[in-house]
């Protein structure tokens, strides 16, 4: 041992660290047989012997060799001697160095080699062998300083507790390589956590210079060349096997592999890259970083221009939010409170502003849970229910879209009978598309019977726009602006990329403010899942050509819709046949994405179905339904029946299909789950629900499904920031997917909860008053409404109790022409409800 390496720390964490660190990743086998006979490089794509598995007992025998005084070594021109009799542990007791002149000598030459102050012969053997694998050292153009720091580093690693570090948390050859486990990380945290500090003397002056530098972490991604690209790159020398190297023109896997990589911070992204080709280019391999993919601890991100306007429009809402619950209180839980003298110099329209934002008043009514008889109440567990299926489907997508231990494994789970719930969980947005149909026709119906006939088109359109553009482009904001400053990891950097989130909103949110971008620049979009959004407004401007015939001309409206769902079903069938789209995805040479999945002329059916059951739902309104028990019997057993049909009736097909199943199922699968969801709405409606209607209704559903559109809002960006923020390779099966699909549920609720309270909830206040209603559309509402700040300010009523929901709040309930983004639905009291809630595909 050197004299440094006999200092206090304790002898036993090098004996077991050291061994194990040595046999990594970027570990060659030091070119020693199991004979002591040098060998040569492999070929790209030759058959690899499974030699690394012998680096173990290798390495820990060169261990024991260098560092036990008194160990018999082997003397020059003696054959390899093993440990054992018989050779039965195959372990040698002897390690043969490369040369600087590329023969060989035994650890005993070395030994007997003269050495000062500077590195021992093991020291500098390490170096020779590892260095330029986990640091720049290869890179013939290096600046001064990185050159002494990684030269420094690797020459310390037996030596300094930093350099052990530095070396510890660099990605190591990981188990289960060939079931995907390609992405050796590291350890973020403890790269990051160390810094080193050494003395150099100069030998004319003998003048000591103190240096130091810290940790610098760098994600490394590593991709195979082809023999036409490798002969075409000047060759390197061979250092020897690299750990995985020699695996990554062998290994079939969709992902490429990448390596956490910790060296100075004196050493640039571009010279690591430079050093790792000219090192690993002989094996057919190569790296790419960016100086994106780099971190060190003291690393600043400073504040945009864009996020300090983000930061100063959500502090003005908080203040308006602050302000409006404080009125609020005071005027419900003290009814003596005098206004101060410039409460009341406030004008009244201010006053309103405030309170509409009351946590208090909004929160109240979100939380609230009463009812009434004439409450469509299934179709808030239809709604919750959709929405928990559409975030199970994202968990789900997102494993095989992050990094993962076996990530092979979970490819394999896609030919599961349980899978095809999650792979056909898409139907979950035909359901958000037939209840948004639904009550659009259901509250226009009532709208134009008050209004003898007539619809105003335009306040109809507004109203809708008005609603939910405001949250939509709040969370927008926040995206594009704040996401990412949320987190930190090996792959944060995509979180500011050019095809990050934050990227696309700040390129393309105009896109979403037109509610265009399922019909442009697609695979660009800002928010991916809004393409459901502008999918159902696209479909509301449609909705009056149907609507006003069906209440103007029942006879022929029904013809007219029932031909609609006809000619967008054959729309269909004929996109898929000359698109080369199959049953629920591409075939080879398709998009589905672009040309299918997010186009309203082919999504249109569940929308249309909707429509229908609203106006019939209008038309059998305070009406007693009576039905023969056969007749319910045949409605749920084929609704059932056929809902299992399609989840679960692609199973076992081949990966293409017969033309038949290609054409039929896409043509038919999302038209016939809406109308299942109608004979279930119906049923519920008309008695004839049961079990199924007092699960769909029970009321703590209520304030979940309300949150139903800022859910799907920031269902994805919740579930990114998470994945991003990941510093460890995961290994996944089905139990820990479902615990984490259950541990999301609430991050994102709550998420949910601040913009609903922030900007959805106000908005709508707001609403009203840039919109006021006529004083009849509701008097017995008006009349027994409970009281909010504006009330006790104004002195217009006495503080009371909150009474049923189509009481609390006509701007939180909506009354106008067209449904906002959350409300309920009353038969005596037409209100608005959530009409959002999606999956992504692809």
């Amino acid at each position: 041992m050197t004299a440094a390496a006999s200092t206090a720390r304790p002898r036993s964490l090098l004996l077991l660290l050291a061994p194990l660190l040595l046999a990594s990743l970027l570990t060659p086998s030091l070119a020693v047989s199991d004979h002591g006979v040098p060998q040569t490089t492999v070929p790209v794509g030759a058959d690899w012997d499974w030699e690394f598995l012998n680096l173990w007992p290798r390495l820990l025998h060169i261990r024991r060799q260098f560092d036990r005084d008194g160990f018999p070594l082997q003397t020059d021109g003696e054959p390899p001697a093993v440990t054992g009799t018989g050779n039965k542990s195959g372990v040698l007791r002897t390690l043969e160095l490369e040369d600087e002149d590329g023969g060989y000598q035994t650890a005993a030459v070395a030994h007997r080699r003269p050495h000062s102050d500077g590195p021992t012969p093991r020291d500098e053997a390490v170096a020779r062998t590892l260095g330029p694998l986990i640091t720049p050292i290869a890179n013939t153009q290096l600046s001064a300083e990185c050159y002494r720091d990684s030269q420094k580093y690797i020459q310390s690693i037996f030596t300094e507790l930093w350099a052990l570090r530095m070396f510890d948390a660099t990605g190591k050859l990981p188990d289960g390589v060939l079931i995907g486990n390609v992405f050796p990380w590291g350890n973020w945290d403890e790269c990051l956590n160390t810094t080193a500090h050494y003395t150099t003397t100069n030998p004319i002056t003998k003048e000591k210079t103190e240096h130091s530098f810290a940790g610098k972490y760098c994600t490394v991604y590593l991709f195979k060349i082809t023999k036409e690209q490798l002969s075409d790159r000047p060759s390197a020398p061979s250092r020897g096997r690299v750990g995985l190297a020699p695996l990554i023109p062998l290994i079939q896997t969709p992902f490429q592999p990448t390596v956490g990589v910790c060296i100075p911070s004196s050493c640039s992204s571009t010279e690591l890259m430079i050093g790792l080709n000219g090192a690993l280019i002989s094996q057919g391999v190569a790296a790419y970083i960016n100086d994106d993919m780099c971190y060190t601890q003291d690393q600043k991100t400073e504040l945009s221009p864009e996020a300090i306007v983000m930061i100063t429009i959500l502090s003005i809402v908080g203040f308006f939010m602050l302000v409006g619950t404080v009125f609020d209180v005071l005027m419900s839980k003290f009814a003596d409170w005098t206004p101060s003298v410039w409460v009341k110099r406030m004008p009244v329209t201010l006053r309103k502003v405030f309170t509409a934002f009351s946590v208090y008043t909004n929160g109240r009514k979100l939380l609230d849970t009463s009812s009434t008889k004439e409450t469509l109440g299934c179709l808030h567990g239809i709604r919750f229910f959709s929405m928990t299926w559409v975030i199970l489907g994202h968990t789900y997508f997102f494993c095989v879209f992050f990094e993962h231990q076996n990530t092979l494994k979970l490819y394999t789970y896609y030919g599961d009978w349980f899978f095809q719930t999650i792979g056909n969980a898409t139907v979950s947005v035909d359901s958000f598309f037939f209840l948004s149909g639904l009550l659009v026709a259901y509250i226009a119906m009532r709208n134009i019977e008050r209004a003898h006939g007539k619809l105003n088109i335009v306040m109809y359109y507004v109203h809708r726009y008005i609603r939910l553009t405001p949250v939509m482009m709040a969370i927008i904001g926040c995206v594009a602006t704040l996401e990412m400053y949320l987190g930190s990891g090996p792959w944060w950097s995509f979180a500011s990329s050019e095809d990050s989130g934050a990227q696309l909103c700040r390129e393309n949110w105009w896109k979403n403010m037109l509610y265009i971008n399922n019909l442009v620049d697609m695979n660009r979009q800002c928010i991916s899942q809004t393409w459901y959004l502008a999918n159902d407004m696209q479909m509301f401007l449609f909705s009056p050509l149907v609507l006003l015939p069906l209440y103007h001309w029942p006879v022929f409206g029904q013809l007219w819709i029932i031909f609609l769902v006809c000619f967008f079903t054959g729309i269909n069938a004929m996109v898929t046949a000359i698109h080369k789209l199959g049953p629920s995805s591409s075939l080879p040479g398709g998009d589905d994405l672009n040309l299918r999945y997010m186009k309203p002329w082919t999504r249109a059916g569940p929308y249309l179905v909707g429509l229908y059951m609203g106006w019939i739902l209008h038309k059998i309104r305070g009406r007693k339904i009576v039905l023969p028990a056969p007749v319910v019997a045949i409605g749920w057993l084929t609704s059932s029946l056929t809902a299992c049909l399609i989840v679960y009736g692609l199973y076992g097909q081949p990966a293409v299909p017969p033309q038949t199943t290609n054409i039929i199922y896409p043509m038919l699968n999302r038209t016939a789950w809406s109308v299942c969801l109608a004979w279930v709405v119906f049923a519920c409606v008309t008695g004839y629900g049961g079990v199924v209607n007092s699960i769909l209704s029970w009321k703590a559903l209520i304030p979940l499904s309300r949150l139903t559109y800022t859910s799907y809002l920031v269902s994805i960006d919740v579930q990114v920031v998470y994945w991003l923020g990941n510093k460890a390779p995961q290994y996944l099966d089905h139990l820990v997917i479902v615990y984490q699909f259950l541990g999301s549920l609430p991050v994102i609720f709550t998420v949910a909860t601040m913009f609903s309270l922030a900007f959805e909830s106000p908005m709508l206040a707001l609403e009203k008053l840039i919109f006021p209603q006529p004083s009849q559309a509701a008097p017995a509402a008006a009349a027994s409404k409970g009281p909010t700040a504006d009330d006790a300010l104004l002195k217009t009523t006495e503080p009371g109790p909150v009474r049923g929901l189509e009481h609390v709040n006509k701007a939180f309930e909506g009354e106008g022409d067209g449904p906002p983004a959350s409300a309920e639905l009353h038969h005596d009291e037409p209100g608005t409800a959530a009409t959002a809630g999606t999956e992504v595909k692809g």
